[in-house]
């Protein structure tokens, strides 16, 4: 009797824990509904301000309209500074509601965030946008040419700066003063919006630029210049002038007078049209007059191009005469007409 005594008390037992963990289980499921009803009131609730997780503005003080939807009024209401231009910081929930209910509004929800983020907007201005604006504005004060290209460096690395994001433009400079002869400038320049920067003081040189044709690799005397054997590169004017350069399509296709090695300029004077003959090359020599035309193969004496004149041997008298290259293979002499029978005389 005992032992069946024993058995029915310990099965109570785990009865009466079962029925208290549904009753647990179904406590927490009706808390959750409560709170998931709650959390929908407030939103569906016309008066309630929601407030937002994540916050963007473009000015220096975050306001309640910023923070919350719906917050009607107070939309402009003031409550935060924002972070510096182009910066971001976080805020906890609970101090955002509180400032909201010191500020006048009467239902707020956090709708179940914790941590606010706040970004300022910004515009960048880097170097590069720098040095645009001085090349801009050493045109229009005619310091150099309207079609001028620049090569401008500062004396010291000028850091990217925000501007405020509502101006004309987010920066300005001012006091420009450039010296031709050496290309040193000064100028001070300002960013929008950042007074607590004011003037940043610019100076460094500013050279004018051309492309010129340089060599890429070293070329032989005689030498064809292909395309990839030369290439355009960007170099200070008055150095470029000194070298004379000659514009890329008078190299191109080009025969070299001398030997020229990789990196040289491409002057104009070291360049020829390519021969067209070659000493001791078979050639054709013909002769027209009137009705009479005559050609007859012979032997080139001397290189020529287009246009030279250069002295040709008949192949069956020997004879030499002087010829103009008119094409690769191809010579042509308009002597008297004895002198070009005599080319056929035994």
């Amino acid at each position: 009797m005992k032992h069946s005594f024993n058995i029915r008390a310990e099965s109570l037992r785990l009865i009466l824990q079962a029925a208290r963990a549904q009753w647990l289980m179904l406590k927490l499921a009706l808390a959750c509904l409560l709170l998931a009803q709650t959390a929908t009131a407030a939103t569906l609730d016309a008066d309630t301000a929601i407030l937002r997780q994540n916050v963007t503005v473009d000015s220096r003080l975050v306001t309640l309209g910023d923070l919350f939807k719906n917050v009607g009024n107070f939309a402009n209401k003031a409550v935060f500074r924002s972070p510096s231009l182009g910066q971001s910081g976080t805020i906890q929930a609970d101090r955002v509601v509180e400032a909201a209910l010191r500020a006048g509004l009467r239902k707020v929800s956090t709708n179940n965030i914790s941590v606010v983020k706040v970004s300022r907007l910004s515009e960048l201005v880097t170097e590069a946008d720098i040095f645009k604006g001085l090349e801009d504005q050493m045109k229009s004060k005619g310091y150099v040419s309207s079609d001028a290209k620049l090569d401008i460096e500062l004396n010291g690395h000028l850091a990217d700066q925000h501007a405020a994001p509502d101006g004309i433009s987010p920066f300005e400079i001012r006091d420009l003063k450039f010296d031709r002869m050496s290309g040193r400038f000064v100028a001070n320049l300002f960013i929008y919006g950042r007074d607590d920067l004011g003037a940043i003081h610019l100076n460094g040189h500013a050279m004018e630029t051309v492309m010129v044709p340089v060599m890429t690799r070293a070329v032989q005397r005689g030498e064809v210049v292909t395309e990839n054997d030369v290439i355009l590169t960007r170099m200070p004017l008055q150095k470029a002038r000194l070298a004379n350069p000659a514009e890329i399509n008078e190299v191109v296709g080009m025969a070299v007078k001398q030997t020229m090695r990789a990196g040289m300029i491409a002057n104009s004077a070291y360049f020829t049209a390519p021969d067209m003959v070659k000493r001791s090359d078979t050639v054709t020599i013909t002769f027209d007059a009137g009705n009479l035309s005559l050609s007859i193969m012979g032997k080139a004496l001397a290189n020529g191009t287009k246009g030279d004149i250069i002295p040709v041997q008949n192949a069956q008298t020997n004879r030499i005469v002087r010829a103009e290259i008119i094409d690769h293979g191809l010579l042509k002499i308009s002597k008297p007409l004895q002198t070009v029978a005599s080319l056929g005389a035994n």
